[in-house]
């Protein structure tokens, strides 16, 4: 991981670790969009997508706590499906978010980020 991608997800948890927290009080359309769009500003969206490997794994998303062993690519895989799918149905990314998946994902690029620094 590059050290500038690992400033970013470090800053990103400390950022978004309160908002992101499950509960049942929707999130704000501009917070999400907001979100999604310091993710894709700061490269943690991917690129080069591929549906064939979402749908590899989605089961990812059914437990936060499968994220916890997720790798970089796997993490940025969800989160760049969830965020392309916000797109078309909105209210993918507050789900996620209410069940703990955006968090558990955050927390997990946090932990890859400080076993690499």
């Amino acid at each position: 991981m590059e050290p500038l991608l690992q400033r970013h997800t470090s800053d990103f948890y400390t950022k978004y670790v309160s908002d992101l927290a499950c509960g049942e009080q929707a999130l704000s359309i501009c917070k999400i969009s907001d979100f999604i769009d310091e993710l894709a500003d700061n490269r943690l969206l991917l690129a080069d997508f591929n549906w064939d490997d979402w749908y590899s794994n989605s089961h990812l998303v059914d437990k936060p706590e499968y994220i916890a062993s997720a790798s970089l690519y796997e993490c940025q895989l969800l989160l760049t499906a969830m965020a392309r799918l916000e797109r078309l149905s909105p209210g993918v990314m507050d789900n996620m978010r209410h069940n703990g998946v955006l968090l558990a994902i955050l927390a997990r690029f946090n932990c890859i980020s400080l076993t690499l620094s």
